[in-house]
């Protein structure tokens, strides 16, 4: 049996009593699993804590299902379904490449030549390539006319081929935007081909070609149905023609800046008459980019359909660098970068259904598949109430922006200095060794592509295989994210606390209304990916008088967006990030590339926006590392009869978390301090920090300090701690913040007896309490400054 036998995903993250969810399952080898939802309790193994916890929930699902496998067609294309239009006998292809992979290697998992413009399948049709070691090629039928000297990588390259069908004679043309001195100049390959294009009756595709337009692709997990596509293009593509002449290098030329077809002597579109009745489709990419189209200014309209999402609001051949926002000059950025492992819907057959009872309770949920071999997988979702029916007191914000951020991370096993960071050998779980062979299940924000670009898009309609119960990260050496949320999941079940879930999505389409349902609102262990409407709803909470309890670190930290091209299909489906010239980032956008395609926004930190994290809860990234957690030691801050309640049951001198599921302790992985020049308010209390108590693995964020330096780990630089922080809201409204991502980790400990769990309850009942906390008093406001690194007096 391989790796993984069973993996699925379902149609939502979030669905309501009363509503149906699918299931999509890859059974690789066939045969028979059962399926049944079960409640998630909590989600790690590890034997020091309360275990794997879940509970069986009678329902219609439950049975034996014949198992059957289905296959992900990642890579990115566009394509126009077969036209009469596109049957010509002589023909001139033409556009700019700027490859980022134009030489593969055999070991390479896609091996091969690459399609540029194609209307070919089978050895029957034309098309522009690339070669497998980078040389441009004409295909007509079988025959093959390629070029002199390859394609350089990351360089803008002018291709153009033409093909006249009264004298057969072929012309390919490869002009490099940028010549040296010392290059080689090619002139045009010329040949004389013995046959016309047959004519094929399949689609035309940009950056591949048809590779099955028959037998096993009569599945709905192609786009089109019916077609399985091959030979994917890495890289950008930009302004590509044909025509159905065999063009003179003079026509293609004017051809170039062709931008309609209508010519009048008031309307001065096209190169010329002669050259507009030859045009069959002049794509510009520029126009519409935050669609799936590709926009056709020809006459037949011969739109592009773009499958799996390929990046767009990038630098085209033209860019002059004047311009560094894509709206502004829309024109410069008619490129689409096109990837062979681009991914936004895995277009599974449904394999089940469930339709939630009403009464269902708001908990975490999942479709447990398992075979008699002994495989298993869990498909996770969130049963959320209609707005109108929520009714606790208590609200957990599931952070799953952040789960499709980090969806299928690759981390362990294909990124470099992973040891250094990790600070250890990375331990990798059967699902990082399955991703890493099978890399159609797509990326996650923090990887890069097959050709080292940065991945702008994660989806949620694939299997997720690492927001799984049981799952432990090699970041942390055991639970992160999904599995480390259940910690508060378990803790508030053992509490016998009364409280609903909903996420992201539904903030984002709800804003305020969702959260004011609640007297508190719990946020997961590391919401770090964030909309701009979903800060406008959690400050306009607090700023009312809800009340915001932090649980996590490194929270509120990246710009993401939504495309809203796949808004019918569903909320939140495809996410966006582009980490830009600051923060913690695994890859850097390019220049002239930091607004995001999806909503046109600047990319990057929300710090960098002017949004600082530490207004939204009082405290904000400060450092990370990845071997062991610490404690957080009281301050006399925490004797404030403001907070003081908070520690009631737990000495001042007491070391709180110094025990956990996560890296040991209640400090660690990621850590927040206060900072009022970063947002913090004035009135904050600081009270409780884990100042020197810090490994040298954990370094302070490069977005605080400008130059390299020494010095910046945690047992010497004074940033490098985690504050835990309670500040009063207007309206009776108030924040207390936990500032790290391991410290839900130690609420289970010991069966939630500990002085981490007592801490929480104290702030949570008083949080979920009814009617206004009292307010700061004037006296409260303190002015601190950047340069405060001292932390509160302990005695």
């Amino acid at each position: 049996m391989e790796l993984m036998h069973l993996t699925g995903y379902a149609d939502k993250f979030a669905v309501h009593p009363g509503e149906t969810i699918d299931f999509f399952v890859n059974c690789a080898e066939g045969g028979e699993y059962r399926a049944e939802i079960v409640e998630l309790v909590h989600g790690d193994t590890n034997p020091r804590g309360p275990g794997f916890i879940e509970r069986l929930v009678e329902s219609s699902v439950d049975g034996k299902y014949e198992g059957r496998p289905q296959t992900i067609h990642s890579g990115s294309y566009g394509f126009v379904a077969d036209s009469p239009a596109l049957h010509v006998r002589s023909f001139t292809l033409q556009c700019w490449v700027w490859p980022t992979m134009p030489k593969t290697e055999p070991q390479y998992w896609r091996h091969g030549s690459q399609g540029i413009i194609t209307h070919w399948a089978a050895g029957r049709g034309y098309g522009l390539f690339i070669d497998e070691v980078g040389i441009p090629e004409l295909r007509v039928n079988g025959q093959v006319l390629k070029g002199k000297l390859p394609l350089r990588d990351h360089a803008w390259h002018f291709l153009a081929a033409t093909y006249d069908a009264e004298t057969g004679e072929a012309v390919l043309y490869h002009e490099p935007q940028v010549v040296y001195a010392l290059d080689l100049v090619e002139e045009p390959a010329r040949a004389v081909l013995g046959e016309q294009p047959w004519p094929v009756a399949v689609p035309l595709v940009i950056a591949g070609c048809v590779q099955d337009g028959g037998g096993q692709a009569k599945r709905s997990a192609q786009t089109p149905s019916g077609f399985v596509m091959g030979n994917h293009y890495n890289g950008k593509i930009d302004s590509p023609r044909l025509s159905k002449t065999a063009l003179s290098r003079v026509d293609i030329e004017a051809m170039k800046t062709c931008a309609g077809t209508a010519l009048s002597e008031r309307r001065h579109t096209g190169p010329s008459d002669r050259l507009a009745k030859s045009i069959v489709a002049i794509w510009d990419f520029s126009v519409g980019i935050p669609t799936l189209m590709g926009h056709d200014v020809g006459p037949f309209s011969l739109h592009l359909t773009l499958v799996n999402c390929p990046a767009r609001a990038l630098t085209g051949f033209n860019w002059t660098g004047h311009n560094f926002d894509w709206k502004s000059a829309s024109h410069e950025y008619g490129a689409i970068h096109f990837h062979d492992d681009d991914l936004d819907d895995a277009r599974w057959e449904v394999d089940f259904c469930w339709t939630v009872p009403e009464g269902t309770k708001s908990r975490f949920y999942a479709a447990k598949l398992t075979t008699a071999g002994g495989a298993e997988d869990y498909i996770p979702f969130w049963v959320v109430p209609r707005l109108e029916e929520a009714k606790a007191k208590i609200g957990f914000m599931v952070p799953t922006l952040t789960y499709m951020a980090y969806a299928n991370e690759h981390l362990a096993t294909n990124a470099a200095g992973a040891e250094l960071l990790y600070y250890r050998t990375p331990i990798i779980q059967e699902q990082n060794i399955f991703l890493s062979q099978h890399r159609e299940y797509g990326c996650s924000n923090y990887d890069t592509h097959t050709d080292g670009s940065g991945v702008h898009f994660s989806s949620r309609l694939r299997p997720i295989l690492n927001m799984r119960p049981k799952y432990d990260s090699p970041l942390a050496q055991g639970p992160w994210g999904f599995s480390s949320d259940l910690y508060l999941v378990y803790w508030l079940d053992k509490m016998g606390y009364d409280y609903e879930v909903f996420t992201d999505e539904d903030v984002i389409h709800e804003g305020l209304a969702r959260l004011e349902k609640y007297n508190v609102v719990l946020t997961g262990s590391h919401p770090e990916y964030v909309t701009g409407s979903q800060l406008d709803a959690l400050q306009d909470y607090t700023q009312r008088g809800g009340r915001l309890m932090y649980m996590g670190g490194d929270g509120f930290y990246w710009v993401y967006s939504l495309h809203p091209a796949y808004d019918a299909q569903g909320r939140g489906i495809l996410g966006e990030t582009r980490r830009l010239e600051s923060g913690l980032r695994t890859w850097e956008a390019d220049p002239g590339e930091y607004y995001h395609q999806s909503t046109g926004e600047l990319g990057g930190m929300w710090r960098y926006r002017g949004r600082y994290i530490q207004a939204v809860a009082g405290t904000g990234m400060a450092a990370q590392g990845f071997d062991i957690g610490t404690y957080f030691t009281r301050t006399r801050e925490s004797l404030d009869p403001r907070v003081s309640w908070a520690f009631e049951g737990i000495g001042y001198e007491e070391k709180i978390g110094n025990f956990g599921l996560s890296v040991g302790g209640a400090a660690g992985l990621e850590v927040d301090i206060v900072d009022t020049m970063l947002g913090s308010p004035p009135h904050i209390l600081t009270v409780a920090t884990s100042v020197g108590q810090h490994t040298e693995a954990y370094l302070l964020v490069t977005e605080d300090y400008r130059v390299s330096q020494a010095g910046i780990d945690g047992t010497q630089h004074p940033r490098v701690r985690a504050d835990m922080a309670f500040h009063e809201t207007p309206n009776g409204g108030a924040c207390f913040a936990f500032s790290s991502i391991s410290f839900v980790g130690s609420l289970p400990w010991n069966n939630g007896d500990n002085n981490v769990s007592r801490l929480v309850k104290n702030v949570l009942d008083r949080f979920g309490a009814d009617g206004p906390l009292p307010p700061a008093p004037a006296e409260a406001s303190k002015v601190r400054g950047r340069a405060d690194y001292r932390t509160p007096v302990f005695d």
